[in-house]
């Protein structure tokens, strides 16, 4: 398997607007997915790698990929078969002509990548806290929210008899409590006038029966209205230009989130792609590498309000 570094240079190389104009980049793949190199022979595709239209990409029965072509137009391929790169950029591509899915394709898969895409994944779908302690926190810190809509996720606890939300204000006060089924991770908790925008407030999950022993604190914030309306008009945009019943449709959707700080929602969004395509490599890695995405992004420049 290739190193990060080298899937880094291919990565660079894919948007280059000299040399590559017709260049392929593998998003992520499910399956039996071969390339075909030169002297005809296969090798088996992976996240990060960059193609030419010259080659050819295979599909085995039940195989997926997930392709970025140049100018950031993607293409999902499902069916068995043998499809030569250059025909497949000479058809319509699910991108094509729409400058809001292509806005995010690129940053997508650089954020693949970074989270190493193509490398074996630490976490499975739903993941699991493997103690009677409390649950760990999936929505990442420093996660900002539209007012209206402020959504927490955390792993399971096997044999939990259900969770108990807390929302607390900037000074470590109690403003929220909620109590959640045992068979839900996350929760939509509507607070209203309490959140302003600018603090930074916290929110921490236990199991209902160790109340006591909570999570840490992690921090939050919701965005102020002229930033929210601006967000939800793009995002609006995005939703209607992509197809949110595809993994990669949900992939760019959760691209957009990131971009703009939105974590909680960027990790539904990352879930969902993930859980349409279980075993492609690079929608679990996207998942998986957010929290860690973010705190880099977070010490770097501070989150829009």
């Amino acid at each position: 398997m290739r190193s990060l570094w080298q899937v880094s240079v291919a990565l660079i190389g894919a948007f280059s607007l000299s040399g590559y104009a017709q260049s392929v980049t593998v998003l992520a793949t499910r399956g039996d997915v071969q390339v075909e190199q030169a002297g005809g022979a296969w090798v088996r595709a992976s996240a990060g790698m960059k193609l030419s239209e010259q080659q050819k990409i295979k599909l085995g029965p039940q195989s997926y990929a997930a392709l970025v072509f140049a100018g950031n137009k993607t293409r999902e391929l499902r069916q068995p078969g043998t499809y030569v790169l250059g025909q497949l950029l000479s058809q319509r591509a699910s991108g094509e002509d729409n400058p809001y899915a292509a806005r995010y394709t690129g940053y997508v898969l650089n954020q693949a990548i970074a989270s190493g895409a193509g490398r074996a994944s630490g976490r499975t779908l739903g993941a699991v806290t493997r103690s009677t302690m409390a649950p760990a926190p999936r929505t990442p810190a420093q996660s900002a929210f539209y007012p209206e809509k402020v959504v927490f996720s955390w792993d399971r606890v096997p044999g939990s008899e259900g969770y108990i939300l807390e929302v607390l204000d900037e000074a470590g006060n109690v403003i929220h409590t909620q109590e959640v089924p045992a068979d839900q991770t996350s929760a939509e908790v509507a607070l209203g006038a309490k959140l302003k925008p600018g603090p930074c407030y916290y929110w921490r999950i236990s199991t209902r029966r160790y109340a006591s022993l909570h999570s840490n604190n992690t921090c939050f914030r919701v965005l102020s209205p002229d930033r929210a309306a601006a967000l939800k008009k793009e995002e609006e945009a995005l939703r209607r230009s992509v197809d949110l019943q595809s993994a990669l449709g949900q992939a760019l959707l959760g691209a957009f989130y990131e971009q703009h700080g939105l974590y909680g929602y960027a990790w539904q969004a990352y879930s969902q792609a993930a859980a349409l395509e279980p075993e492609a490599d690079g929608y679990v890695a996207l998942r998986d590498g957010l929290s860690q995405r973010a705190a880099q992004q977070a010490s770097a420049a501070p989150v829009k309000e």
